[in-house]
């Protein structure tokens, strides 16, 4: 994950700036470690009611076996036993301990209690619906936006009581200066001679330099939330994010010419030189910088700031840009279209633009002045998020005129191009969400593209590869949490923790909803309660989120004006660095000390090589950012819309099973009762043409069939091979008994291949013909392969187990179960053809059928495994009948 690394120095003049290497201190005892040894650490926010709730005791000494209670108002409510002994946190803390506590969900306000023999009681918190809890924190993410304006839409608090930077509506454009990895740069900037309008956006971080590296991401999460999660971010919502949505996106918008195909990429410098001060130089409120300095020429980028230019008109743009500037703007035409249909014109026009011209063979990406500040190398999953942006725009309709593009399938394929580019390129999961690392949302949006698309043939990704990429993320997060005792997924000595922690909570989300089931619930919650208090040093990273979170942020306004205590006012929602294995110090005049006293109240908690300091001169723990505080709104958004819920017993990968029955024969209505008494449901693959004769299924048995919950399919009209059959013969086989079966009333989206035989022609027969998926009747073998992919690698070639038949035994077919359990999950299909006393060489007897479901209804209880019908596992709309 090294490729996460965020450096905004400040470059202080006429003084050192001090770095201090993590773990200095980490091997002496804490000052109060004689009264005060031990430490319950919570997510102070608090934990909905169906979630997994884990709290830690933190001790400098064994509590093994001791109980633990959950309390209100002193009483006890839920008594626990302290769980494992997780691991060391630092020399001073060499016990973690796990405080489970899941099956209590009564709404309310409580704290832990551990009595001893080392007592330790927790900060307040509360467990309650998603919505009580993660709305408020939802309202203060918006609020720290609302607080970085800039320019006249700037909106007037307790922090902000003025515009800052008008002068930047007559800025002037500059070529790119050569800026060493400080950002100084030599003599003066050489000007374009072209003004623009640069007012507007917000501030990257606690300075006042505007970014479209930042931005652009920024916009990409917001706008994405807005769209996906409209009860929760969009219009009619308690926390409406419309409005700071297109603020962001007009500042973009002004960035990017399109008449001229000119991209200006930063307003402002950061370091200056002997003869110019920059924006790291001075510390100051935004309003004052208009005037600053009078006309003291060393002050001159300070009062007219500069915007650079990132290439002549016309040329090819930086990938990761476009691809970002591309989403931002595609989504801006479905989020806008109605209520403002100029401003959408103009971005979805200006998304063809930009796209068209990324630079799709970089050598090094352009990001700020200097590189270093944001040293981006991967590029692939901007142009993926991209293009699958802009295939939701042109395929929601109502386009303008003189758009290059106008065929959806288009940017659906460019977007798998770059997908698969991605998967197989050089950086492949070495990241999770974050500002460098875009694949966590653009993989998600991907898979709904294609779901929507109908999986097209042809495509260079399938949406089991994108979920797989998916999975290989978490997977190594899941990996990375398993060496800290706090269960965190990302390194707490690397920088931009918080918002890897609030991007792996989205992830984890994402990944559940696709496949419908609680896979990462657990570390969904568990993840984002690391940022929330429930890490080594008991504080929240977000401000003004939980009891603890940081005062001293390296934010100039919030220095000057506000607090320096935690009382209002404070830049709530703001996400800060977190935790890190370098310190910084460096102060400025009229910088206001932070904490007053001096004293650093969390050195007695850091860990090995992790650091934690709340000091207004340590900007590489405690500086806020848009881009770092972008992901907790979805974070919280998702909480409060919820996922499907943990796995019981741990949240390990889920095994669906499917029960099939092919041919429609008379024995299998033996299957109903047994099946309806359990609550499951089967799929059953019919040839309409035999229904009715005497040894098949009659159209009255489909329908008590169906209404018991039981999927009908397709098989053909008389179990033709189709795969041998000439296309206009297998188009009649398949679309007739596809149309029949509609006909008398079932929504059938499954087709089974008679005897499993198939080829490429054969399944876009299928496809033509409206069906979903197509099922085949091997390719599952119990040893390279255990089970289907949820979503399948190809919908229209469905492996399975072998047939269930005379002399498969019961403890085989549970096998094939216990199998993909033990192997990572996955969708295992169980075909059975008829149910009945060695009447057919492929047949199983009522008793035997009757104890496996008895077993894998104890399958089901213990959480391991689901059963869904192939429709569900499937999902997809129902096609109308088509023309043999």
């Amino acid at each position: 994950m090294a490729s996460g690394v965020t450096v905004r120095i400040r470059s202080v003049l006429g003084l050192a700036s001090v770095m201090l290497l993590a773990g200095a201190t980490s091997g002496t005892a804490p000052a109060n470690a004689v009264t005060a040894t031990a430490f319950v650490r919570v997510n102070q926010v608090g934990y909905p009611a169906a979630s997994a709730k884990r709290a830690y005791l933190m001790a400098s000494d064994v509590e093994t076996g001791v109980t633990f209670s959950v309390n209100a108002d002193g009483s006890p409510m839920f008594t626990g036993t302290v769980g494992a002994d997780l691991g060391t946190w630092s020399t001073a803390y060499p016990h973690v301990y796990a405080l489970d506590f899941t099956a209590f969900s009564t709404p309310g306000a409580y704290s832990i209690d551990v009595p001893g023999p080392i007592a330790a009681t927790s900060p307040s918190f509360r467990i309650d619906t998603g919505s009580a809890l993660y709305s408020h924190s939802l309202t203060n993410a918006r609020s720290f936006y609302g607080n970085e304006r800039d320019g006249a839409g700037y909106i007037p608090s307790a922090l902000r009581t003025a515009p800052g930077h008008l002068n930047d509506q007559n800025a002037m454009t500059y070529l790119t200066p050569h800026a060493n990895q400080s950002g100084h740069f030599k003599g003066d900037l050489s000007p374009l001679g072209v003004p623009i309008d640069a007012s507007g956006g917000w501030w990257d971080a606690g300075d006042y330099l505007k970014f479209v590296q930042t931005s652009s991401y920024t916009e990409d999460l917001l706008l994405a939330g807005i769209r996906d999660l409209p009860a929760q971010m969009g219009v009619g919502s308690t926390t409406d994010f419309t409005a700071e949505a297109k603020f962001g996106v007009d500042w973009l918008i002004k960035m990017w010419d399109d008449q001229t195909r000119t991209l200006y990429y930063q307003v402002g410098i950061g370091t200056g030189n002997a003869k110019t001060r920059g924006d790291h130089d001075i510390w100051r409120l935004p309003q004052d910088d208009d005037t600053y300095g009078g006309a003291d020429p060393v002050f001159r980028y300070i009062r007219n700031r500069p915007v650079f230019r990132a290439g002549p008109p016309g040329s090819a743009v930086s990938p990761n840009l476009a691809g970002r500037d591309a989403a931002a703007f595609a989504q801006c035409f479905l989020v806008f279209k109605t209520s403002d249909p100029a401003l959408a014109t103009d971005c979805l026009r200006s998304a063809e633009h930009i796209f068209d011209l990324a630079n799709t063979a970089p050598t090094k990406l352009l990001t700020v002045i200097p590189f270093s500040f944001y040293p981006e190398t991967e590029w692939r999953d901007d142009l993926e998020l991209g293009a699958t942006e802009l295939y939701f725009a042109v395929a929601s309709g109502g386009l303008p005129s003189g758009l290059v593009h106008t065929d959806p399938a288009f940017y659906l394929s460019q977007a798998a191009h770059w997908a698969n580019a991605y998967i197989t390129g050089p950086n492949d999961a070495t990241d999770t969400l974050n500002l460098y690392d875009v694949s966590g949302l653009a993989h998600y949006d991907l898979s709904l593209a294609l779901q929507q698309a109908g999986d097209p043939a042809g495509l260079e990704t399938t949406r089991a590869a994108l979920l797989a990429d998916l999975k290989k993320q978490l997977d190594a997060a899941d990996a990375q949490a398993a060496t800290d005792p706090f269960g965190f997924g990302f390194p707490w000595d690397t920088w931009d923790t918080t918002s890897h922690g609030a991007g792996l909570s989205v992830m984890a989300a994402e990944y559940d909803t696709l496949v419908g089931a609680g896979t990462y619930a657990n570390q969904e919650m568990g993840w984002l309660s690391n940022i929330l208090g429930a890490n080594g040093w008991g504080s929240s990273f977000i401000v003004g989120d939980g009891s603890t979170f940081p005062h001293c942020m390296q934010h100039q306004v919030t220095n000057i004006v506000g607090t320096l205590d935690g009382s209002p006012p404070i830049l709530a929602g703001a996400a800060v660095e977190g935790p890190n294995g370098t310190i910084y110090s460096g102060s400025l005049t009229g910088m206001r000390r932070c904490p007053p006293d001096g004293i650093d109240v969390f050195a007695p908690f850091n860990g090995k090589t992790a650091r934690f300091k709340d000091n207004v001169e340590s900007f590489s723990t405690v500086e806020p950012a848009i881009d770092l505080t972008a992901s907790s709104p979805l974070a919280f958004a998702w909480q409060i819309h919820g996922t499907p819920p943990p796995t019981p017993g741990g949240g390990g990968p889920v095994t669906v099973v499917t029960i099939q029955f092919d041919d429609g024969n008379s024995d299998q209505l033996n299957a109903l009762p047994l099946l309806s008494a359990r609550n499951m449901a089967a799929t059953f693959y019919i040839n309409s043409g035999f229904i009715g004769d005497a040894s098949h299924l009659s159209v009255a048995d489909l329908h008590s069939l169906f209404s018991a919950g039981n999927e009908i399919a397709g098989h053909t009209i008389d179990h033709a091979n189709i795969k041998k059959l000439k296309t206009a013969e297998a188009r009649y086989e398949v679309c007739t008994d596809r149309n029949t079966i509609l006909g008398w009333g079932f929504p059938v989206t499954s087709f089974a291949y008679p005897y499993g035989s198939y080829d490429a022609g054969s399944e876009l027969v299928v496809h033509d013909c409206g069906y979903n998926s197509g099922r085949g009747v091997s390719g599952v073998d119990d040893t390279k392969t255990f089970a289907e992919t949820i979503p399948p690698l190809d919908a229209y070639g469905l492996r399975m187990t072998p047939s269930i038949k005379q002399g498969t035994t019961m403890a085989t077919v549970e096998g094939y179960v216990t199998a993909a359990e033990t192997h990572g999950g996955g969708w295992v299909q169980l075909l059975i053809h008829h149910l009945c006393d060695q009447c057919d060489a492929y047949s199983t007897t009522v008793p035997d059928f009757t104890a496996f479901l008895d077993w894998l209804q104890g399958e089901v209880a213990s959480g391991g495994v689901v059963v869904k019908t192939t429709d569900e596992v499937i999902g997809g709309t129902v096609q109308p009948p088509v023309a043999p």
